[in-house]
């Protein structure tokens, strides 16, 4: 009886590791720091509503870059870096977001300088799409 409940306990706590939902780290490559570039371009990404290319502008503003928005072939020549995504969305009832991939992209060189992520469990929840925009950008911000 003590081994099942071990086994239980053991059960119930990997299920909730796998289960939640998680932002990565952030990584950064190269010696560019990323505070020193101050403008840039999000690339419009398939997400239906824009959202989530709405929420990645604001949260570079945060961070103190003057950023614009649109297609890849509307992007200027003379920002520091752009910004591409990839979301993954998943049906259970209703839709949800279930990762998130961001990644700038050096402008003149092409060369990714960094990128962040999210990702969902084997149990998934319904996660608000900004919040976790912001904190993929955030977390890019933060890599070492």
């Amino acid at each position: 009886m003590k081994n099942k409940t071990i086994h239980l306990i053991c059960l119930s706590f990997i299920l909730a590791i796998t289960g939640c939902s998680t932002v990565e780290p952030g990584k950064h490559y190269g010696n560019t720091p990323l505070a020193s570039m101050k403008t840039a371009f999000v690339v419009i990404g398939s997400d239906h509503d824009q959202s989530i290319g709405v929420s990645i502008h604001k949260a570079l503003t945060q961070h103190g870059v003057t950023a614009s928005m649109g297609t890849l072939t509307e992007k200027p020549k003379n920002v520091a870096f752009y910004v591409e995504y990839e979301d993954h969305w998943q049906w259970d009832m209703a839709m949800y977001l279930y990762s998130l991939d961001i990644r700038f992209v050096d402008n003149q060189t092409g060369q990714i300088m960094a990128s962040g992520a999210f990702r969902q469990g084997a149990f998934h929840d319904f996660p608000d799409v900004r919040k976790k925009t912001f904190e993929v950008v955030d977390s890019i911000y933060n890599a070492k």
